[in-house]
């Protein structure tokens, strides 16, 4: 933001609807049992720490942008 010379006053929120990958960005607790997991976690983990960024837990059938990643059905398509 700072790039856009826009202010930035809270963090990023980002949708998640995946609990497990919620708990292992918050918890380091979890970096010896995951050492291999992909590094956009670690990435992820130090941006939570410094504040800058907040994982939200979202519903499965909540999170919008399955409208352009995935084929749905025409009901949830209507919805979204």
């Amino acid at each position: 933001m700072e790039d856009l010379q826009q202010k930035q006053n809270e963090a990023t929120r980002i949708f998640v609807n995946n609990k497990s990958a919620i708990t292992l960005a918050k918890n380091p607790v979890h970096h010896k049992r995951s050492k291999y997991i992909n590094t956009r976690f670690h990435f992820i983990r130090e941006h939570i720490e410094e504040e800058e960024v907040e994982l939200v837990h979202v519903k499965t059938h909540k999170q919008i942008d399955d409208i352009f990643t995935k084929p749905l059905k025409t009901d949830a398509f209507c919805y979204l």
